[in-house]
């Protein structure tokens, strides 16, 4: 009797818990990422874990041709002019404006058959899918091919020096 009643204790706070996959849904995967070394302009594939992320720090016209794509009323060289002469970085603060500098992405098209995306290529200028001839743009947004899915973008904050970022690889796609 008494064994019995052990069993459904055991059993009944088991069921409790909450299942491996929901614990690790909400876990952080926080990690710092040495940037000090890619220049403005570069691209660099970087492997965090098992997780390859793509740090592209974008200078001033791929900034420009960036924003350009979210307000198409104001050309390049607007906002080419306006990032010159800091207008920008004022507006939006040192937090948002270095989330337009560096730009990190999981380059792994989830919506294909899981292949590594080129980049500074394709129609749009931001990544290619060599495996499906899926054309993204430079915030990753699909535009041209055969997927209906964006590249996942990591959420990150640059550290105060500069040299390196703080990335939540928690959304991020693995590879398989």
């Amino acid at each position: 009797m008494l064994l019995t009643v052990l069993i459904g204790l055991y059993f009944l706070f088991n069921g409790m818990k909450p299942s491996t996959e929901t614990v690790a849904q909400y876990a952080n995967n926080f990690h710092r990422v040495w940037v000090a070394e890619i220049e403005r302009g570069e691209t660099k594939l970087i492997k965090v874990g098992r997780q390859p992320i793509l740090v592209w720090r974008r200078n001033d016209e791929e900034i420009a041709q960036a924003m350009a794509l979210l307000d198409p009323k104001t050309s390049s060289e607007t906002w080419l002019s306006i990032l010159n002469d800091g207008t920008l970085a004022l507006e939006l603060g040192s937090e948002k404006f270095a989330s337009l500098e560096w730009f990190i992405v999981s380059p792994i098209n989830t919506g294909g058959i899981g292949c590594v995306v080129l980049t500074k290529a394709g129609d749009y200028g931001g990544f290619f899918d060599p495996c499906q001839g899926a054309h993204f743009d430079l915030w990753g947004r699909i535009q041209k091919g055969p997927t209906t899915q964006s590249l996942k973008v990591a959420p990150m904050t640059l550290a105060e020096d500069g040299k390196s970022v703080m990335i939540d690889l928690t959304e991020m796609p693995k590879l398989r």
